[in-house]
């Protein structure tokens, strides 16, 4: 093999380590943009869920019976009486 056959070569390595490299910067990229959506659509859940307990609560002040909310929100009453008892975090935990 005379030295332009091992200059040849040796560029197509380079070339397939550098498309690699790109490849992964592109990941990278998908990665963080995805993170960044997961963060946001955190947020908004939390605010979502907010907005749900201040629901809840009016209706139960309003005197709607605890059962038939927790049927129109199809969510188990031990699981109402947890929110509404502030341990929200441990009910919807498992929604995340």
């Amino acid at each position: 093999m005379d030295k332009e056959e091992h200059f040849e070569l040796l560029r197509e390595s380079a070339a397939k380590v550098q498309e690699l490299q790109d490849h992964l910067q592109k990941i990278r990229k998908q990665e963080a943009e995805l993170q960044a959506d997961r963060v946001a659509t955190l947020d908004k859940l939390k605010t979502a869920r907010k907005a749900r307990l201040t629901r809840i609560t009016a209706a139960i002040e309003d005197q709607v019976p605890k059962a038939q909310v927790a049927r129109e929100l199809s969510m188990d009453r031990t699981n109402l009486y947890k929110l509404l008892d502030g341990k929200d975090e441990a009910v919807d935990a498992r929604t995340d």
